[in-house]
């Protein structure tokens, strides 16, 4: 194993307000742990940063934290966006236009725990940190490396969400936050509220803490997106024009919709003698989102469809063209042999704008709804007397997830529509202005789809952790065990019913073959309706089409399902997406720490190591003609977990540590679902889509080292951290295009490649100018730099380039202010490009080997991520020691996400990130 150090410079722009434990082990500081929190007190942005600095210096292992500057009040609105200014984590706007994806060194696979207890997310293995509002937690700590006392099952790293707990408040306190959040796309004013209520009392039966805490936020949402779907020849009917690239749709589709966010917690802790106490909690999450797409999409394939005004861009290459005017695919023979469909040679041009004539315009919309809950309850008692330390903890969470989806396609053949294909890093139309809002032409298109999921998941835990103290060179021995037991099961079903395969009667006369007028069909009126605004459209134009609230409604879905003789019902789910599974693992540690006095040095750490097995039944049916049968995969894994941390410590607050640890991660149920599973796809130009599940994929396991230098002073810290890692058995998902009783699919399956390599380096520092005069002695920076250098190993097809999602690059730079009764800062954060996907399975046109023209192989085709920032600032006044208001902003300067195919000049598409305006106020009783 070869360890490179990278440079870097890198800020843990981390705020925190609650009690921080100073952490003996690098462990999750989970719920089982002694309650010897400090007493809430911790305001304004220095304090929370300071604290943040103690729990990286205190712990065994590479750890950063965020504390909230005051109670309910991390720095940034949510999870995610006070993550990004954390060394080594990433994360990307997600639909929904908030913050998400966090990754840890390029990383998904991460563990989340609440309060040291494994959370989950329905049939995934990890959290979706959406379900959290960040005004619930007090305190977030993100492990890069780990020891043996830690749950395993994160490869990239661990997140612990900290709720706050009753012992942390020394008096009765109540305090209640409001805030209105602008957001500057939507145009709307959200509301988010909170309050926390917590006190202690003396009984005969001991000292007894209460806290509950609940918030609440709604968020209306646009995230504007247009977007070039896959290039094909334009020397195919019906356009005839040789030797360019023209993409299948060219989209306009703002995702439109709105979030609300409900979350309750409570806790109650007991100290019952000296040597024992008892405690329980609660926690309750609901998210619901109804954010769907609206889209006013060209189609220039569409059957009698022109091209005229073309100019032509210098970007060409040559491309392997087959009969449709796509990449030819790879075709399974009978004998076992793998060929290449019959193609062309063709040198073939990007474009840079056109016009369209007599082209079909799709003006769909979807009325996703889905609507996520969480429920946790837990317990469990701490018990320490002379040198002993015992905790046993339990907890039960029940996950569940409902998406309804249900998609109808209107659209109308325009007289002629331009398109820039690169304006400013998107797509520009032009059109006649009377067109979008018009419904005079406006048909019945494609088909309608009903979609439903619904993923449920359980999750039973307990541990029993025992520590002993022994002095000397090993001043203390810790071992455990954990039972866990993990049941799923998801449901799903994907109908597709088109247009043209469906018997209308006599409602309507078509106005060509596969549509019908909206106005001949018995729909009420607001089944159309404006669905939203395509910023690239005439400049930003409103546009109608399927109202997504008809869409939503059991009215409107009735009426649709009547006019294609459906069931006036939910559809069945389908047996070949459906799954079960149960999973019990048991686990064991044992972790020794030691302490060698060096002189005027100090050597400590812990080594240990734990033991898992793993035990899994999945089932799910498969298909055969009409026939459904069962299909059952049963697996079973053992995995031996070694980790072992050194630190030295130097007399003058500077320290050194070297870490080694080995994880693990499970292969997410759906991939282990061995069924194939096939959806129909009504519009023409996009392919049929399914999956297929691999039940013999393996764990990946990863072994990592960390080093690192750090230097703590009165005014800040500065820290390096040189990191590597190897991880084995990664699972990648890819699509390959397959026929299928003679239909053509997009098969997306799981598979293991054999390594991948990630090393870099990690630098942060934050400082305080107390030195200067009055006020100016307030002054602060931060900085933060991180480099992830990524490489897939061995024989894949994506050997030798990066992780998808992974930043080479990646800064934060702030200016920090906390002087009286005044904090703020202004932060901005880098990344640089990135994959965003794997297309080498679609139809794209794209570059090939010379020397490999005649051999049966599909190129690797990427699309990525342009480099982008964001700056964002928050202003905070202590108006009395009770009321503090604020104002804040994030995307102040519009930044956007824009993305490219191959090449960086094929434009793939823009979308806008929000802006947001907020004003708040927190008032302490």
């Amino acid at each position: 194993m070869r360890l490179k150090l990278l440079s870097a410079v890198s800020a843990t722009a981390v705020f925190v307000s609650i009690p921080v434990m100073a952490q003996e082990s690098g462990a999750a500081p989970d719920a089982t742990a002694p309650a010897d929190y400090e007493e809430v007190v911790v305001t304004g942005v220095r304090q929370s940063l300071e604290r943040a600095a103690e729990v990286k210096r205190d712990s065994v292992q590479v750890v950063d934290s965020i504390v909230a500057t005051d109670i309910g009040k991390l720095p940034d609105p949510t999870v995610a966006a006070a993550l990004q200014r954390v060394p080594g984590i990433q994360v990307q706007n997600d639909r929904n236009n908030e913050l998400s994806g966090v990754r840890i060194r390029g990383l998904t696979d991460i563990l989340t725990t609440v309060n040291g207890r494994e959370v989950i997310t329905t049939t995934g293995r990890g959290f979706d940190l959406q379900d959290v509002p960040a005004e619930a937690l007090a305190r977030i700590d993100a492990f890069k490396s780990q020891t043996v006392d830690q749950i395993e099952g994160g490869v990239a790293g661990a997140l612990d969400l900290r709720l706050n707990r009753p012992f942390s408040f020394s008096e009765p306190t109540l305090v209640v936050t409001a805030r209105d959040n602008y957001a500057d796309i939507a145009d709307a004013h959200n509301p988010q509220f909170g309050v926390l209520a917590a006190g202690t009392t003396d009984t005969s039966i001991g000292e007894i803490g209460a806290l509950i805490n609940a918030t609440y936020s709604r968020a209306e949402n646009i995230r504007s997106v247009s977007n070039l779907s896959e290039r094909r020849y334009s020397g195919v009917a019906p356009l005839n024009v040789p030797d360019l690239l023209v993409p299948q749709v060219l989209r306009n589709m703002p995702d439109v919709g709105d979030i609300d966010r409900k979350q309750a917690n409570a806790a109650v802790q007991w100290q019952a003698t000296p040597a024992l106490q008892v405690y329980a909690d609660g926690l309750y999450t609901h998210f619901r989102s109804t954010t769907g797409f609206a889209g006013f999409n060209p189609q220039p394939f569409t059957n009698n469809s022109r091209m005229s005004d073309v100019t032509v861009s210098d970007y060409c290459f040559d491309a392997r063209v087959n009969a449709q005017g796509t990449n030819p695919t790879l075709v399974n023979n009978a004998d076992g042999t793998v060929s290449i469909q019959p193609f062309t040679v063709r040198r073939v041009c990007e474009l840079e704008s056109a016009r369209f004539d007599n082209v079909v315009i799709n003006q769909n919309s979807s009325s996703e709804d889905v609507t996520q809950r969480n429920k946790m309850i837990a317990g469990g008692l701490n018990w320490e007397r002379d040198r002993a330390k015992v905790m046993f903890d339990v907890a039960y969470q029940t996950s569940r997830s409902f998406l309804e989806n249900f998609n109808a396609e209107v659209g109308q053949r325009v007289p002629t529509i331009f398109v820039e294909l690169d304006d400013d890093d998107g797509p520009s139309f032009t059109i006649d202005p009377s067109i979008p809002l018009s419904s005079a032409n406006l048909s019945l298109r494609n088909s309608i789809n009903q979609n439903y999921t619904l993923g449920e998941g359980e999750l039973l835990q307990a541990r029993l952790d025992g520590e002993f103290e022994l002095g000397g060179i090993v001043p203390k021995v810790k071992t455990g065990l954990r039972y866990a037991r993990r049941e799923t099961r998801f449901q799903e079903v994907r109908q597709t019913n088109t247009v043209q395969s469906i018997g209308f009667g006599n409602i309507g006369t078509p106005t060509e073959a596969n549509a019908r007028l909206i106005s001949s069909l018995p729909l009420s009126p607001d089944f159309l309706g404006v669905i939203g605004e395509a910023p690239r459209l005439n400049g930003g134009a409103e546009f109608l089409g399927v109202n997504p609230a008809y869409l939503r409604s059991e009215r409107g879905r009735n009426e649709l399902r009547s006019l294609f003789n459906l069931p006036l019902r939910q559809p069945d789910y389908e047996p070949t997406k459906e799954f079960n599974a149960e999973e019990p693992t048991y686990a064991a540690y044992v972790e020794g720490a030691y302490e060698i006095p060096l002189g005027s040095l100090t050597l400590d750490g812990v080594i240990g190591t734990r033991v898992v097995k793993t035990e899994r039944t999945i089932e799910g049916f498969e298909r055969t003609g009409s026939t459904f049968s069962p299909v059952r995969a049963d697996t079973s894994d053992v995995d031996v977990l070694p980790a072992a941390t050194a630190r030295l410590v130097f007399p003058n607050s500077f320290q050194t540590r070297l870490t080694y640890s080995r994880s693990m991660r499970r292969p997410d149920f759906a991939s282990l679902n061995p069924a194939e599973s096939l959806t129909l796809v009504g519009n023409v130009f996009l392919l049929n889509n399914g999956t297929r599940g691999n039940p013999n994929l393996k764990p990946q396991t990863s072994d990592s080292i960390d080093l690192t230098a750090e230097y703590y002073f009165d005014s800040g810290y500065a820290a390096v951290t040189g990191y590597y890692r190897s991880i084995k058995d990664r699972v990648v998902t890819s699509s390959t295009q397959e026929t299928i009783d003679g239909l053509n699919y997009l098969i997306s399956s799981p598979r293991n490649v054999g390594s991948v390599d990630l090393q870099g380096l990690e630098v942060s520092a934050q400082y305080f100018f107390d030195f200067l005069p009055g006020a100016w002695s307030g002054v602060g920076v931060q900085g933060a730099f991180t480099l992830a250098d990524s490489e897939i190993k061995g024989d894949d097809p994506l050997a030798g380039n990066p992780l998808v999602g992974v930043s080479k690059y990646n800064y934060t730079v702030g200016l920090l202010y906390d002087k009286s009764a005044i904090s703020g800062r202004l932060i901005w954060t880098h990344r640089s490009k990135y994959i965003n996907a794997d297309n080498t399975g679609g139809v794209a046109l794209r570059p090939f080997d010379p020397e490999r023209v005649n051999e049966a192989y599909v190129p690797v085709f990427l699309s990525y991520v342009r480099p982008a920032g964001r700056l964002d600032f928050s202003i905070g006044y202590d108006v009395t020691d009770a009321l503090r208001v604020d104002i804040g902003g994030t995307n102040i300067l519009r930044n956007k996400t824009s993305s490219y195919w191959g090449n960086e000049r094929v434009v793939l598409g823009l979308m806008g990130d929000e802006t947001i305006y907020s004003v708040g106020a927190r008032v302490k009783f």
